[in-house]
């Protein structure tokens, strides 16, 4: 369901506590998610879930700024990412870090550095909506379309996008929940109860954001009622 009114005050009130002169804010794209990508040959893709899909809106979404960092929801921040922010965007559309599987340029899309302005100019994400829209995608739908539509991009090393628990500025932690059961059509890409008992097992340096979940959860049941 859409994130509600309490639901944003509170990771509003969250992320004003490290600094003031932050802000959460949530954007209904139900409209446009139905309008350029509710459509196509992957709508029932069995392997990934259409809805990734969403990010390639940015380009629609006038609060979005000249220049943004994108994340998937299974990253951890785990240093300032000021020096991240900054790096020179000038002539590339999007930075990313090489995807593990891949030996050429193709960029894992879980964490960019995307200059939206020069995307808005060059059309970028309005291209990779129409291949959403028309081509057969067999997994990582939105990946494999901005892969295919961006031109000018720049490679960034892993520590910006990192799979492991390690000296990085974003620990993404799809590797440990993620990945295609071998002869079958079942996607393993879902956090189940007991795979959050596995994360903290194999990162106890982390399980201060369990005990911060749990006392949020303690505090303002009201935003955890689906």
């Amino acid at each position: 369901g859409k994130t509600s009114e309490a639901q944003t005050a509170l990771l509003d009130s969250i992320l004003k506590k490290s600094n003031p002169n932050s802000s959460f804010t949530t954007v209904d794209v139900s409209d446009l998610f139905r309008d350029k990508l509710l459509k196509g040959p992957n709508l029932h893709n069995k392997y990934y879930s259409y809805y990734v899909t969403v990010r390639l809106l940015a380009h629609l979404v006038d609060e979005i700024p000249d220049k943004v960092i994108y994340m998937d929801t299974d990253c951890i921040v785990k240093d300032d990412l000021t020096d991240f922010f900054n790096i020179d965007m000038q002539n590339y559309e999007i930075a990313g870090r090489r995807d593990k599987f891949r030996i050429s340029r193709y960029f894992q899309s879980g964490v960019m550095l995307m200059n939206m302005k020069k995307i808005r100019e060059t059309g970028l994400l309005e291209r990779a909506c129409k291949l959403c829209a028309t081509k057969k995608y067999i997994c990582y739908i939105d990946m494999s379309a901005l892969n295919t539509a961006t031109k000018k991009r720049k490679m960034l090393s892993a520590k910006y996008n990192s799979f492991k628990n390690d000296d990085c500025y974003v620990f993404h932690v799809c590797d440990l929940r993620e990945g295609k059961f071998p002869l079958t059509k079942k996607w393993a890409h879902r956090i189940k109860p007991d795979e959050t008992e596995a994360f903290f097992t194999r990162c106890p340096d982390l399980a201060y954001l369990k005990e911060s979940y749990e006392q949020v959860q303690r505090e303002h049941p009201e935003v955890f009622k689906i």
